[in-house]
């Protein structure tokens, strides 16, 4: 294979600003409000041969490709002035949408190849009945490629819809340069009914009790969607400095799928299409159950890639938030790492799984001779598991937990699970003077006299968050059921909306100290057709013996983001409820409590014969009872259950982040942070306090509203300016209990 090299220059000719797939709320006009519904919205996808996809799949699978392809490409050139329809609305917001139907696909997703809107300006993206949204996507979501992937929407129909105010300070760009047809729907039919492929590749929580095999290295890996189109899986990974970049280690043909790609820049195209899914697991092991798909982050920097080895090394354009409980696992760069050995991967883009090999590691070369010699660990037949497609990049573990090789290929299945191959680690290392062919350039830059390195939680104990749960700690986690009413016949659930008409349910907490919620799992029954009228809110209430202060509450309308290739952009989508499933609702705000707290949903209406609830205990003798019920106007506790008195506790489990004297901390003004710009004014650069390496920026602009909130996890730090319109902006800088505030003209 010819060896892509080129100047490092060239990497930082791509530059994303920090979008995390985040959006920003709010929703899109009614369908009905407009004359949209008119024929001229709609474009219409050519037909293809959706047999023959399969088949060349079923061939790149059959040579030991281990990346995962779902969807067929459109390339495609729809802008407001060539497509869609636009009409402006009474106070001269103008409106664009476009339709876009591709027949018979499980799901669109689009790629903008042009995006960069003004202040003001919202995108929307929808299924044709609005009950799968993804945004607002605003300014903020502007990069300096001025591209935008978004998440698949379901279906085969999905809609633009382009708001833009009046009083805009220019005109926004927008271009749908790729249509992405989804001929897979791997999710819809998570859990798998396969026994053979459940049964040798065990859930991530069927982790035994092992001092090395923890849940915490678990999540460390997570699945990849990339260009909007397949699926492999990657690590995060830590460095010598222990600064906290997100680095996440994969495999290069993941990026370059099948080594197709011959413009090196495409790499980093490709790079910054990826949507990187965390804590993408069941929560359960002996019953699998679809799991939760809301924590993403959106886009990705390429930041090494060696074809010769296999390896790509990426940087999250962003830091996982504290509640995605991120981990960094360490590495080893011996060339005889001790075992046994240990695989976490996500096989079809399925569910986390986890594969074990006791035996003795040997280091060959790749069949086919695609890369240099005796550059694969050789993995002879796993002792408990296999891989499958999109399992691709998943990280091979020593016997201390050290990331020793990634996954290249192999031949491995259910029935026969042989052969399969992982790039070495130490290999990639310092396998080329150029930084971007090798490893260590990256993750040891001060050149460490170091063979391993530990992993590293980025955040700091007092940033850490935890997730709390009573179903867990009760010990009958795996008999969770649907309590229903006794006189229902099996049909109306105990602790949801039932005929008796409770309409709040909600779990006690007790005693985390100072604490902040940032959000809540809740696992639950499918809710089966109809589930688009359901109208859920999820609640937090404080108190002492019972209920008390309502503090919060946050609309449960569970979606989740990928990458639309049709429209380069990224997008959210709405997550259906017609299996049993676990679901992460953040708050908009993390919410303060001390002492006890109360967490669960209040059902505010529901269409006929359409139910809603979370999983419970069933009843245990001395089982204590944490649930609590709203009902004829009095909070009383699952107990007094005017159906069916219980001892019981619900599926409902907050994640908190605690902070030891939250509220009695107080911050003094400190104006040593030193502040500058790049010539172009379009780069900022913030140099904060000896000693002091962490902090928080907030950008605001002259009124003293919040634009845009940065973690800063560095010293020195550079902030891309280019989403911002020009003008005075305010800066407030927080860091170790001490702010300043800067007046600065970009």
């Amino acid at each position: 294979m010819k060896r892509i090299t080129y100047l490092l220059c060239a990497l930082f000719l791509f530059r994303f600003v920090a979008i995390g797939q985040i959006s920003y709320g709010g929703k899109p006009l009614p369908l009905t409000f407009t004359r949209s519904a008119a024929p001229l919205l709609f474009e219409e996808m050519p037909a293809f041969d959706v047999a023959e996809e399969l088949r060349i799949d079923s061939l790149n699978e059959e040579n030991g490709q281990r990346n995962f392809r779902f969807a067929y490409k459109f390339m495609t050139d729809f802008s407001p002035h060539n497509a869609g329809s636009s009409f402006t609305l009474a106070d001269g917001t103008r409106v664009w949408r476009l339709g876009i139907r591709s027949a018979g696909a499980y799901s669109i997703n689009l790629l903008f190849s042009e995006f960069e809107i003004p202040p003001g300006a919202r995108l929307f993206l929808y299924n044709k009945n609005q009950t799968h949204i993804l945004g607002a996507f605003t300014h903020q979501n502007n990069s300096d490629l001025r591209i935008l992937p978004v998440s698949p929407v379901d279906g085969d129909e999905i809609i633009v819809e382009y708001q833009e105010p009046a009083d805009a300070p220019f005109n926004g760009i927008l271009r749908v340069g790729e249509v992405n047809h989804a001929y897979r729907s791997l999710r819809d039919k998570e859990p798998t009914t396969d026994l053979n492929y459940n049964s040798c590749m065990p859930p991530l929580a069927c982790l035994p009790d092992d001092p090395v095999l923890t849940d915490e290295l678990g999540r460390s890996v997570v699945l990849l969607i990339i260009d909007g189109q397949r699926y492999c899986t990657g690590v995060m990974i830590n460095n010598t400095e222990n600064d906290g970049k997100p680095y996440l280690l994969t495999a290069s043909h993941c990026i370059n799928n099948n080594f197709k790609i011959t413009d090196p820049e495409a790499f980093h195209v490709q790079a910054g299409t990826i949507v990187t899914f965390f804590n993408y697991n069941s929560p359960l092991c002996q019953t699998i159950v679809r799991a939760a798909e809301e924590q993403s982050m959106a886009s990705t920097r390429l930041v090494a890639m060696n074809e010769d080895t296999d390896m790509a090394l990426l940087q999250l354009v962003e830091t996982p938030p504290a509640y995605y409980q991120p981990y960094y696992a360490g590495w080893n760069i011996a060339e005889q790492p001790e075992g046994p050995y240990f695989n976490i991967h996500h096989p079809q883009a399925s569910l986390k799984r986890y594969n074990w090999f006791d035996d003795e590691l040997t280091l060959r070369s790749y069949e086919g001779n695609f890369f240099v010699p005796d550059a694969h660990w050789f993995v002879s037949r796993w002792t408990v598991g296999s891989t499958a497609g999109g399992s691709s990049g998943s990280p091979l573990f020593d016997g201390e937990g050290a990331i020793i090789g990634a996954l290249t290929g192999g031949s491995s299945t259910c029935a026969k699970p042989e052969s399969d191959y992982f790039y070495a680690f130490h290999t990639s290392w310092e396998s080329d003077e150029e930084a971007f062919l090798q490893l260590k350039h990256w993750l040891n830059p001060s050149g460490k006299e170091v063979s391993k390195w530990d992993g590293l939680n980025p955040y700091n104990e007092s940033e850490v968050c935890i997730r709390l749960s009573n179903v867990k700690n009760s010990g009958f986690m795996e008999e969770l059921e649907m309590a229903t009413t006794p006189d229902s016949n099996g049909k109306e659930p105990l602790f949801g909306n039932n005929s008796y008409n409770a309409s709040v349910y909600v779990e006690a907490y007790d005693d985390p100290g100072a604490s902040f919620v940032h959000g809540v799992y809740l696992l639950t029954p499918s809710v089966g057709a109809g589930y688009e009228e359901l109208e859920v809110e999820i609640h937090l209430y404080g108190g002492t013996d019972k209920p008390g202060e309502l503090l919060h509450k946050e609309t449960f309308r569970p979606t989740y983001q990928d990458w639309d290739r049709a429209s380069d952009a990224f997008t959210e989508r709405e997550k259906n409820l017609n299996r049993a499933q676990e679901t992460f609702v953040r708050f908009a705000e993390p919410i303060k409590v001390t002492d006890r707290f109360y967490i669960g949903y209040c059902i505010k209406s529901a269409p006929e014969k359409v139910y809603f609830t979370a999983y419970n205990l069933p009843a245990k003798e001395n089982h204590k009872n944490t649930a609590w019920l709203f009902y004829d106007n009095v909070w009383i506790e699952a107990t007094a259950h005017p159906n069916k008195a219980m001892a019981t506790s619900l599926f409902v489990d907050p994640v908190i982040q605690k902070r030891e004297g939250s509220g009695n901390q107080t911050t003094e003004p400190n104006d040593q942070v030193l502040v500058s710009l790049s010539a172009d004014r379009r780069q900022l650069y913030l140099f904060l306090p000896d000693g002091i390496n962490q902090g928080e920026l907030c950008i605001m602009d002259i009124q003293g509203r919040i634009l845009q909130t940065y973690s800063l996890r560095n010293q020195h730090e550079s902030i891309p300016l280019n989403s911002y319109s020009p003008g005075i902006h305010l800066l407030k800088i927080t860091f170790n209990n001490s702010w300043t505030v800067k007046k600065v003209l970009f």
